[in-house]
């Protein structure tokens, strides 16, 4: 059974300074730390938060930057395409005209020489009609 006497006091007292101890040495200190800690992971998490919110503002300016050269490029692009279209059109029309040009000198030559062949044959057919008469005629004709 259990005596109470000076001993319990004793102990109790004894149980009471080791609390107290315990709690300076052992239990403050790492409630201490503990705190520390939980401050350092706040403030970390805080950081990390604004570092996210700059990620997406970074993101989202690359995104409109990349969008705003795609833009560009296709525009550029449109724009030499139009240019190679329009220097296409000039190119084949100085050609075209340069054949058409051609063309007319060698048309004119043609002309020319058919109509000197036809001088030259209409002189000489005057000839071969007669020598062909007489040799059919079997006679000269006058």
């Amino acid at each position: 059974m259990i005596d109470i006497d000076w001993t319990l006091f004793v102990q109790l007292l004894n149980f009471l300074v080791l609390v107290f101890l315990l709690n300076m040495v052992l239990f403050r200190p790492i409630r201490k730390v503990i705190h520390d800690r939980q401050a350092r992971m706040s403030s970390l998490e805080g950081d990390i938060a604004g570092l996210a919110e700059n990620r997406q503002g970074i993101l989202g300016k690359v995104d409109e930057e990349l969008t705003a050269a795609r833009r560009e490029g296709l525009s550029l692009r449109e724009r030499l395409r139009q240019e190679g279209a329009q220097a296409e059109a000039s190119l084949l029309e100085q050609i075209k005209k340069e054949v058409d040009a051609e063309w007319s000198r060698v048309e004119a030559k043609i002309k020319q020489d058919v109509a000197k062949a036809r001088e030259a044959l209409s002189a000489q057919a005057q000839d071969f009609a007669m020598a062909l008469a007489t040799k059919i005629l079997g006679r000269k004709l006058s």
